[in-house]
Parts: C-alpha cells; structure tokens; sequence
C-alpha cells in the first residue's frame, strides 16, 4: 500500500472514531517522548543533534508496531542547555535517555502582594535574578546563554520537530492530532508549575487561600485573557492540555479555582468545531461530570489513573475517551498476563465508537517500549479488526 493511502486509511479511521462512528479497526495513538530512542538501544544525548539519527532512531519502532495517530511526540531541548546555563529546570537523567525536571520554584510564601499587584514585574525584577543572578552580573554570559538558547528551540522544535513529524506521516501514514504550540496553561497550572511548586501551592491553597485566588485573578488578567480575546479560527490539530494539579484538589478547589478559567480556554479552541486533547494525570473521576457541561464529543479524555472501562460507562457517552494500557503493566508483565485485559478494555470500550487505544502515560525511560507494549498495540489493531 502506497504511504499517501496509509495516511488515508490511518487517519480516516481515526476520525470515525472521534466522531462516534465504528471504523475498520480501534484506531492507536501513541505518546512517545524518548522511549523509542532507549529500544533502539541508544541515548538522545547522543542522537538529538544529528536530525538523519534522530529521526530514524525515533520512528524505528514502527516497523514492528502498527500505531495510527501520534500525539505529542519527540524531545523539547537538547543536552546544549544544560552547557550554556549555570542550573536547568529540564535537563537529562543519568542514563542519557529520560528527559527529567528539576522543579525551582524561587517565589517565596511571603511575596503574593508583589505577584497579584503586576505579575510581569515580579518575574522581572525578582524572579529571575534570583534565579540567574549571573545573567544580571555578566552580560557576556548571558548573552551567549541566551544565543544557545534560541538556537536550541530552532534545531529542536522547529527542525527535528518537522522533520519527525513528516517521516511519520510519509513512511508509517501517522499523522499528528495534537498541535503542540495550542496549549492550554490555566492560572492554577502556571502558579502550580513556575511560582510556587507542588509543596508551595498545596500548603497555600491550605493556608492562604485568598491570596491564592487574588494571583489566579492577576495571571488570568495578564497572562491568560489577551490570549482569550484573541479569536481562534482553527480546528485541527487539536489543541492540548497536560494539566498537573487538578488530580490534587477538592471538587470544590477544581470548580473555583481551575473550572472557572479551564473552561472559557476550552470553549476559545472548540468553537470552530475543533477538539481538546485532554492528558488526565492521575485520578479525575469525583469530576467527570464537570465535562458534561462541553458539547458533546468536544473533548479527547486521555486516562491515566483511573480506571478505563468505569471512564467509559460514567462519561464515555458523552466525550472521547483514550487510554487502555497501562504503563506500570508493560513494563512488569508480559503481554499473554495482560491480553485477557487488553481483550476486555477493547470489547467494553470499542462498541460505538469514541475510543481510542493508547497507552496511558508518555514513553519517557528505558524499558517504557518493550516488547509487551508492541505485541499490544498489534493486537488491538488485530482484535479490533475482527
């Protein structure tokens, strides 16, 4: 089969799916960060900086594991950061594969006032010469720091970006369903993830909850509601979400502090009959319901902790769901221990349409794609189209 009838048929059934309609076969997303580069049996340090390498190293799996569609997949930095700058918050673990993040989190308890009276000033003029202080005493240094930098973001997320993107569609027929620059960031998620971490904001929202709501408001007016006013006129690729905080919080903190900015960002992206690809971390059933309040089939509900076939009963009538392997199964079991569960998710899920297989957390590690993991995603594609 030529590769452009691949694509078709690929990304047609793909679409049946998230359009509620039975297709030819369970279509297979996969989330591969660097898990493919440590089957190959190397290291990204080692790839990344030769696109050829990098690409073949990336895409090699799929000559033995069919998948459909790619979510959002390669790597965002290469090792050149952590040589031009002092201290990182990504970098690479010792294994020179896994892509790892070092949470700084330089705001103090004591400091929402200067936060909430004008966010932009306070990383500014305190946030970031706390954090590089050596970029405000040598301007050499940071100059060519800066220059790394920018260098960087072109070779990695412009030119290995394209150039993985295209070979998975042209050689495999997969094509890309997430857009990775339409990303939604809530105020919870930026406080959460760039000011105060994950201890920070957990013991804030305990302590000093009014102050916490006060820096949601002040993000939301500065970072957030420009985007807002902006209209957006596309539909595909889907815009995205990897949320880290929800799965922490009460009903009640989602609802006040996260639903009342998560959902307008949402309905910006879904009015032009687009969808949300939403990564679930952790546990998020005390709140499905919350997305009954979205058009029907407006949004991608990736599982993760939670349990697949219960997603598909409570809100699976109503949204996408994706998910149904289990990472932590993968890489402790073989694939006969897990099929009559694969069989089960595929016989429960399936009927209708609205679900897509995948696994349910990124390839990141050595031993994330294994050989269970490629004897699933066959399967499925096998089983379903029986």
């Amino acid at each position: 089969m030529a590769e452009n009838k691949l694509k078709e048929m690929k990304f047609s059934n793909f679409l049946k799916a998230v359009n509620r309609e039975e297709g030819a076969y369970v279509p297979t997303a996969i989330n591969d960060s660097t898990g493919s580069i440590a089957w190959a049996g190397k290291k990204t340090i080692d790839v990344v900086q030769n696109p050829q390498e990098y690409v073949e190293t990336m895409t090699g799996i799929y000559d033995q594991m069919w998948a459909d569609v790619a979510l959002v997949n390669g790597v965002v930095y290469s090792k050149k950061l952590e040589e031009a700058f002092l201290h990182v918050e990504n970098k690479y673990g010792p294994d020179g594969v896994t892509l790892e993040h070092v949470q700084l989190s330089p705001m103090q308890k004591d400091e929402y006032d200067q936060l909430i009276a004008d966010p932009n000033r306070f990383v500014s003029e305190v946030l970031l010469p706390r954090k590089y202080p050596e970029f405000f005493e040598d301007r050499e240094f940071a100059r060519n720091a800066l220059k790394v930098y920018a260098e960087d973001n072109f070779h990695v997320l412009v030119i290995l970006s394209s150039m993985l993107k295209q070979t998975l569609e042209d050689k495999y027929g997969i094509v890309s369903v997430v857009n990775a620059l339409e990303r939604i960031q809530t105020p919870l998620d930026i406080l959460f993830d760039y000011f105060r971490g994950f201890r920070g904001t957990l013991t804030d929202l305990r302590r000093q909850p009014a102050n916490v709501k006060a820096a949601l408001d002040a993000i939301w007016e500065v970072h957030c509601l420009p985007k807002e006013n902006t209209p957006y006129t596309g539909s595909f690729p889907y815009s995205w979400q990897p949320p880290h905080i929800p799965c922490c919080l009460s009903p009640k903190q989602y609802d006040e502090l996260y639903w009342v900015h998560e959902k307008p960002m949402i309905e910006r992206y879904i009015a032009n009959g687009g969808k949300h690809y939403f990564i679930m971390e952790g546990k998020w059933d005390k709140i499905w319901d919350r997305f009954r309040e979205l058009p029907k089939d407006s949004l991608i509900l990736h599982v993760d902790d939670d349990n697949i076939i219960q997603a598909k009963k409570e809100i699976g009538d109503w949204q996408i769901i994706a998910g149904g392997l289990k990472l932590a199964d993968c890489r402790l079991k073989t694939f006969d221990q897990i099929k009559d569960d694969i069989k089960r998710v595929v016989d429960e899920c399936a009927p209708g349409g609205g679900f897509i297989f995948t696994l349910d957390k990124a390839a990141l590690a050595p031993g994330d794609i294994n050989q269970t993991v490629i004897d699933a995603y066959n399967f499925v594609h096998e089983y379903s189209s029986k």
